[in-house]
């Protein structure tokens, strides 16, 4: 018995040891079999359009954080989501959230970035100041924090990215004392001194994307600069991010935010004019040489600002060690005091020498020579004092003049790139982003000056934009002749304010001079500018009437018939009548308009370009030259009427899902091809002999049709 027992122990160990054998080899084929790596999804947070869970990465094995897009997201959206994500991914700091991995998964974006154990500085701070926790308790241990997010964006600034949102909620704190500078979503490059890897994430968010608070702002009230309230006229730049850092700064000082109010209004209304309670007054322990710091970085004006992140955080480390900071221009006394406090034990010893040699000198009858070397010793240490000092401002203007040469270089280095923003400029401008093509323009006309071409679309965007003296000065650096610069000059007669908009009958006028000139360019951009911003209905109506009269001037001359245009519009079921007029050919400016219902039945218009983003549920264009549906974009209908049209084809429809009632009678259209696969299809007019009957057959049964016999 005992034989067979030693031999089943040793058959029991070899099978283990066989599975430790085995344990390494199916790794391989685990990895090599894994389709879909994420898995394990727990939700941590979301936002306006994102949403961050937390899940297992199957190939690496670790815990990461995921931030994926929302189903409602559109392309503009998700383009701007993973420019944050290659943005994110080229700035490689430790302070700096690292990502992992980006991609889509059918139509839903997303980015894997590092899973952080901890809380924002928002939710330490606040639990400090509600007594639930004592994590960074310390000033110095807060400081420390700062420090780290100066390191990040001083790294930040060095590659030419600004993060334009820095606050509390996106510097993270992990349980391991890890500090990470998060959400890069509103981050721009700065193309004058970025490294060209960064060129492609250059570019500027749309206005209909929905990343601005009440379309006006972007960032965050109570950390955001005055620059970017758009109340004042200033370009954003280093000292934005300088601006919000101090805010941050505040904080940390205070445990408040410094700018409040009882709306959106005030809240930006007391940035801008820096109204704001000194850290003192809320905390009367804060030491005055970081209080200083703190306001010099609030500061409304830029220039008056710190020039660098590097300045504000060498301001702090000097305040750590000892020294006095530039912005509270110490007393003689107080440097004193600080040199004492730093050289303590030499003070001591210094005194303790005096104290003997005033007392030899008490005994001692050459009290004079006594004196004379005293003051030859004191000479001495100032002539050190000084010797140091020297030293010191030679290397921080041989740090300044180093960083001016990378400057320049970087400036040279990118001229070249201006024309690639000119040609995105030109893009952004044929698609109608005139946001987008401003701001190209200007980093095409900064790198160079010389670019006449960027100037020429510079000055006609600010025509566009109702900004004739912008529009003036664009126009006078091109070298080239422009015929756009004597209608500036007329128009800046009548506006001179560019922050003011032209009265209705001036932008008439503006439209029929574009039309007048030939300007094409000019009167379909003020045609989409004005039919996409926003403005009360009763004058978007006015706008409406006036855009259509004098767009179709020409053939309404020629038009025999009543020269009235029908255009109504019923509020209560937003309808929008402008059926029976024949000789409308154009109404672009009707374009995102608010209609639910639109009846443009025999009119002249050829296409549907009119209808863009309008949010139709019915439309009827019986009787018009339209001869396609290939323009047709507004996917929410429900009844479509295209009788007496020359469409013949119907395959744009298939993309119609919820089409319910539809009436081709008297159209080209001669086969059911795409009928029978409208599903949804609920009412189909046709007219007698325009189907056969096995096109009939071929119909849904529930799709009821009806047929006009004449």
């Amino acid at each position: 018995m005992a034989k067979e027992g030693d031999y089943f122990d040793e058959k029991l160990a070899d099978f283990f040891d066989d599975l430790d054998d085995l344990d390494n080899l199916p790794l391989l084929d685990t990895i090599a079999s894994i389709t879909d790596r994420y898995c394990d999804f727990q939700y941590l947070d979301e936002g306006g359009i994102k949403i961050i869970h937390r899940c297992r990465d199957l190939k690496t094995g670790r815990e990461v954080a995921m931030a994926s897009l929302k189903e409602c997201a559109k392309d503009p959206q998700k383009e701007l989501f993973f420019k944050e994500a290659r943005l994110t991914a080229a700035l490689q700091h430790p302070n700096i959230i690292p990502l992992h991995d980006l991609g889509l998964k059918g139509e839903q974006a997303w980015f894997t970035m590092k899973l952080i154990s901890g809380a924002s500085l928002e939710q330490v701070l606040q639990d400090l100041k509600d007594g639930r926790s004592q994590q960074l308790n310390t000033l110095s241990e807060r400081l420390d924090v700062f420090i780290k997010v100066c390191d990040a964006m001083a790294y930040a600034h060095s590659r030419g990215v600004l993060h334009l949102d820095i606050k509390p909620d996106n510097i993270q704190i992990s349980n391991y004392g890890d500090v990470l500078l998060c959400d890069w979503g509103l981050a721009k490059v700065m193309a004058s001194v970025c490294d060209e890897e960064l060129l492609e994430c250059y570019t500027f968010n749309p206005k209909e994307l929905d990343l601005t608070i009440d379309g006006l702002v972007k960032g965050t009230p109570g950390y955001m600069a005055p620059e970017q309230t758009r109340l004042v006229k200033a370009k954003k730049g280093i000292a934005t991010d300088t601006f919000s850092l101090g805010c941050v700064l505040y904080k940390i000082l205070t445990l408040e935010k410094p700018f409040k109010g009882a709306d959106l209004m005030a809240i930006m209304n007391n940035t801008v004019n820096g109204r704001f309670p000194k850290p003192s007054v809320l905390n009367p322990d804060i030491p005055l040489s970081l209080e200083a710091v703190c306001l010099k970085a609030l500061a409304p004006d830029p220039q008056d600002r710190y020039a660098s992140v590097i300045d504000l955080q060498k301001e702090i480390l000097d305040y750590r060690q000892g020294f006095a900071t530039n912005a509270e221009n110490a007393t003689l006394l107080k440097l004193t005091r600080l040199w004492y406090n730093r050289h303590r034990t030499l003070s001591i010893a210094g005194i303790i020498i005096l104290l003997i040699s005033f007392s030899t000198a008490f005994f001692a009858i050459n009290s004079l020579k006594l004196e004379k070397i005293n003051a030859l010793q004191m000479a001495e240490k100032l002539q050190l004092e000084k010797l140091n000092a020297l030293e010191s401002s030679a290397r921080l203007k041989l740090e300044a003049d180093k960083l001016q040469l990378e400057n320049e270089f970087h400036k040279k280095f990118n001229k070249g790139a201006a024309p690639r923003f000119l040609q995105r400029a030109q893009i952004a401008f044929e698609s109608y982003n005139f946001d987008d093509a401003v701001n190209f323009c200007d980093s095409a006309v900064e790198l160079d000056p010389s670019l006449s071409d960027a100037w020429a679309l510079k000055g006609l965007l600010h025509i566009i934009h109702e900004q004739f003296g912008a529009a003036l000065n664009a126009l006078n650096k091109c070298k080239k002749k422009n015929a756009l610069k004597q209608l500036a000059k007329d128009f800046y007669q009548i506006k001179n304010d560019d922050s003011q908009r032209l009265s209705l009958s001036h932008y008439l006028k503006l439209f029929q001079r574009s039309l007048t000139t030939g300007q094409v360019k000019l009167s379909g951009g003020l045609i989409h500018h004005k039919a996409y911003s926003e403005m009360p209905l009763d004058q978007r109506i006015e706008f409406c009437k006036g855009m259509i009269e004098i767009h179709n001037e020409k053939s309404l001359r020629r038009f025999r018939g009543g020269k009235t245009i029908n255009f109504s519009y019923d509020p209560k079921i937003k309808k929008l009548d402008l059926s029976g007029n024949p000789w409308m050919q154009s109404a672009l400016i009707v374009q995102n308009f608010p209609a639910y219902a639109a009846d443009f039945s025999y009119t002249g218009i050829k296409n549907f370009i009119c209808f863009r983003k309008q949010p139709l549920r019915s439309l009827n264009v019986s009787g018009t030259p339209i001869i396609e549906l290939h323009t047709l974009e507004n996917h929410n209908l429900i009844a479509l009427n295209i009788s007496h049209t020359s469409i013949g084809n119907l395959r744009k429809l298939k993309d119609f899902t919820l089409l319910k009632t539809l009436n081709i009678s008297h159209s080209a259209v001669r086969s059911s091809a795409i009928l029978k696969d409208l599903n949804g299809l609920e009412t189909l007019t046709i007219h007698q002999g325009q189907l056969t009957e096995s096109d009939l057959k071929r119909l849904n049964p529930a799709t009821k049709v009806l047929i006009h016999k004449n």
